[in-house]
């Protein structure tokens, strides 16, 4: 198959240690408010704001539930004011501020909420015994002391038991063994062949199995074992499963002592709730939480350690996992295949980068917009009101809105933040967050690495293949689903959601008749996506003031050289990003403009002489260029600047969308329109294929570097 690239709707701007900056960029405390310094800068900047991809600006609180929607979908009503769409001085704040950070190299105004460990699921192969000591070995727990944080185990060994879609191995009474129940069992290994038809012997299997101490089996014959074990019970949790485990022992069980495994056992079951939250119903009619078991997801089963807080605790007798790697214990899991926890992000981020925790330890962005001490800080003074402030956005004649019938169109599904996927969030080191992880590491070195790193701030790329195009931008009339199709040979209606898959999620999708496209019916309106029923058109413009008071010609200059990017740089507003939405471009005006040192506004004070003398625009150029200059000296500035700057302008030859796989019978010769059944976890699923214990050539990719991301892009793999 041919390459079929593409953009991943957003990239990272790399933020370096703060360590070494130069000192109009290293942390000290702000300037005081009670006058103005004399070679600070005081005074408005006027802006022009044009929008150049459709301004998605909602009124939130106003939002209703669809009447054509089902599970609570919201639709939202346009943001106006005095009837003309309203663009908050936050959001032009918001997204100052965020650009302003990623430049000037300051710290994380905000980081909270990333004290957890990352979350990942490991992969099939590592659910192998390799030998003795590598592999997963069923365990059980003899003894856990919580304050040492010590747990005793015995170890086992593992048969298959037949559970499920072959002929269930059972009591002579015809019930299934249940978990943790003792048994005796007859065990054989069963003639297998691999793929290339060579014989050998299978695992151990259950062939007969009786609850211990009710009767006996016959003695073992050739070939097979009579042994006590421990039924392992984990339900349908897996598609095509169709065996249970039995943990046993023909000898005494060899025990261990661990260390350090009661809190990582803790923080992978916190792992697993977070993810499956939306899952678990919170039952409030006295079921048992072991009913719950009977309740699908999809094709499988939750696994009872989600769901169940017994089996989610580590006590004595629990039946789990060890993870073994060069003869050493590394980590007890519930399942075979299971998720795993890795570093901490709060831990990847330098505490340079960290938001300040005291008054002398402001970065630029720190004293230039404001800063409030995080919970706990405990410090005094423990906020500083910031020294710039967005006033008059006003909206201006000849705007205009296009507007959405009845419940709206329907937007795409917007991705969550997916930090488990280490390969497009993770540096190889603190010291480097410009360097991705390589491609095709192996997946467990990505979150057990000595020292990872963050790759940085996220920003969303602006959409330029399809920024002009009107036609991608307006949806046809007509019966023909408006996203499965290709614009100009620009790419698909990305921002819209595909219409519900003829057949529904069957893993088999039906396709329409020239083959080209995934045939479709209605729309989808549910609660993974909102419905907008306006949004601000192309070319539509706004203005408004920025006031400023007492910046040093560095924080000013930074300021100024966001205001006037080079030609086709583009800003990101409002709702939507990912999906394209929000490219507004900045311009100053000069007529507007009025900026003077503090000598020139206490000399005015001191006469009250009248005006202030004219502004002179030489004075905005040379702040501008000295920042430019002053911070390109620095490689880290220089790398962040031009990260920014790339996301700014985007590619005009690749398409701009989440990641997504190729359906087997998609006609070959045309690009891959986007999945109405969503599956966008298939490609990250293909990235991480492995073959012969390594990963497949061409996957394993991990993001590319904004300046990277044209020269070797992402590809669409085959489902």
């Amino acid at each position: 198959m041919p390459r079929e690239p593409f953009l991943n709707p957003y990239t990272f701007v790399p933020a370096f240690p703060r360590d070494g900056l130069p000192e109009a960029f290293a942390d000290a405390a702000p300037a005081g408010h009670d006058r103005l310094h004399p070679d600070r800068w005081t005074g408005a900047i006027a802006v022009k704001l044009t929008v150049r991809t459709p301004l998605l600006l909602l009124d939130t609180p106003r939002a209703s539930v669809a009447d054509r929607g089902i599970e609570g979908h919201l639709t939202y009503p346009l943001l106006t004011r005095d009837g003309q769409p309203h663009l908050p001085a936050t959001s032009v704040k918001g997204m100052l501020r965020s650009a302003y950070e990623a430049v000037t190299g300051s710290r994380f105004g905000v980081f909270t909420g990333h004290d957890a460990p990352l979350g990942w699921r490991r992969i099939a192969d590592d659910a192998r015994i390799i030998d003795k000591d590598n592999g997963m070995f069923p365990i059980r727990v003899a003894s856990v002391d919580e304050d040492a944080d010590e747990i005793e185990v015995d170890l086992y060994e593992v048969a298959r038991l037949p559970a499920y879609d072959v002929p269930p191995v059972t009591y002579p009474s015809g019930e299934q063994p249940r978990h943790g129940e003792p048994v005796r069992a007859r065990l054989v290994r069963p003639s297998m062949r691999n793929p290339r038809g060579n014989q050998f012997r299978g695992p151990w299997t259950v062939t007969e199995v009786i609850p211990l101490g009710e009767g006996s089996l016959a003695p073992a014959g050739p070939g097979e074992r009579v042994a006590t074990g421990i039924a392992c019970v984990t339900g349908r949790n897996a598609i095509g499963k169709t065996h249970e485990r039995l943990f046993f022992s023909t000898e005494r069980p060899r025990r261990v002592t661990l260390h350090g495994q009661c809190k990582r056992w803790r923080d992978l079951m916190q792992s697993y709730r977070d993810q499956h939250e939306d899952e678990v119903p919170q039952r409030k009619d006295g079921k048992r939480p072991d009913e719950w078991r009977a309740d699908a997801i999809g094709e499988v089963e939750l696994s009872p350690h989600i769901h169940d807080d017994e089996r989610a605790r580590l006590t004595r007798g629990t039946l789990c996992w060890a993870k073994k790697e060069q003869g050493d214990i590394v980590g007890l899991y519930p399942v075979m295949i299971p998720r795993d926890v890795g570093g901490v992000p709060s831990d990847m981020l330098p505490d340079s980068l960290h938001p300040a925790s005291a008054f002398d330890e402001l970065s630029p962005a720190d004293r230039v917009f404001g800063w409030v001490a995080p919970e706990g800080a405990g410090t005094r003074p423990s906020a500083y009101r910031g020294r710039l402030r967005i006033r008059n956005v006003a909206c201006q004649p000849g705007t205009t809105v296009t507007e959405f019938e009845g419940d709206g169109l329907p937007l795409s599904i917007l991705g969550q933040p997916k930090p488990a996927q280490g390969r497009f969030y993770l540096a190889d080191s603190p010291d480097k967050p410009d360097v991705p992880l390589r491609d095709g590491m192996p997946k467990g070195e990505i979150f057990q690495g000595r020292e990872r790193g963050l790759r940085g701030r996220k920003f969303y790329w602006h959409h330029r293949a399809v920024a002009d195009d009107k036609t991608y931008w307006k949806l046809p009339k007509g019966p023909e689903d408006p996203t499965q199709r290709p614009v100009n040979d620009k790419g698909f209606r990305e921002y819209r959601r595909p219409r519900e898959a003829a057949g529904g999620n069957s893993p088999v999708p039906l396709l329409s008749q020239d083959g080209r496209a995934f045939r479709t019916t209605s729309d989808q309106r549910d609660n993974q996506n909102r419905s907008v029923q306006g949004w601000v058109d192309r070319g539509s413009q706004f203005t408004f003031t920025v006031e400023v008071r007492d910046l040093d010609g560095t924080e000013l200059g930074a300021l100024l050289w966001l205001l006037t990017l080079p030609e086709e740089r583009f800003h990101r507003v409002g709702l939507g990003k990912p999906l394209g939405f929000g490219s507004v471009r900045l311009d100053l005006d000069p007529s507007g403009t009025s900026l003077h040192r503090g000598d020139v506004w206490q000399a005015h004070y001191r006469t009250l002489a009248g005006n202030l003398p004219a502004p002179n625009p030489a004075d905005w150029d040379e702040l501008r260029a000295a920042f430019e200059e002053t911070s390109r000296a620095v490689p880290e500035l220089r790398k962040a600047q031009e990260a920014f700057l790339e996301a700014a302008a985007g590619l005009a030859d690749l398409p701009v969308h989440y990641p997504r796989t190729r359906p087997k019978k998609l006609r070959p010769g045309g690009p891959t329109p986007p999945d109405p059944r969503g599956l966008s976890y298939e490609w990250f699923s293909q990235n991480e294929r492995m073959r012969g214990g390594e990963i497949v050539r061409g996957h394993g990719r991990s993001l590319p570097a904004p300046g990277e991301a044209g020269d070797n892009p992402l590809d669409t793999y085959d489902a």
